[in-house]
């Protein structure tokens, strides 16, 4: 999936804490903003955690999004703010409860499929 560019990671995130029955099932995210959430949220976690360099321009203005520098504007920003917000709402500090990140050693308990595209 091309769409994703730079931003799709080599394992699908998940977030089995705050939304134990997936994205999709949440009612929080369209189909398409969970698939990206589960495509490309390890790599926007890390970027907006400082834990990975931005390798471009189309990261570096993600990075100025998460810090409210500039509005969301593309798909892939726009799904982030969204599930930053859902995080709000349920009372959740995001970085405490992600059962995937970028990076870390592989020891969570969420599905780590690699993906195969």
């Amino acid at each position: 999936m091309e769409q994703y560019g730079s931003f799709k990671a080599t394992k699908r995130y998940f977030d089995d804490t705050n939304f134990p029955y997936g994205f999709k099932q949440s009612g929080d995210f369209t189909r398409v903003q969970a698939e990206t959430l589960e495509l490309c949220g390890a790599t926007l976690y890390a970027l907006e955690q400082n834990k990975q360099e931005p390798l471009n321009e189309e990261q570096q203005r993600f990075i100025a999004v998460c810090r409210g520098e500039i509005p969301a504007e593309t798909d892939i920003e726009k799904a982030w703010v969204t599930y930053r917000e859902a995080l709000i709402r349920k009372g959740k500090t995001f970085n405490l409860f992600t059962s995937y990140v970028a990076g870390d050693d592989d020891d969570f308990d969420s599905s780590d499929d690699d993906l195969d595209d």
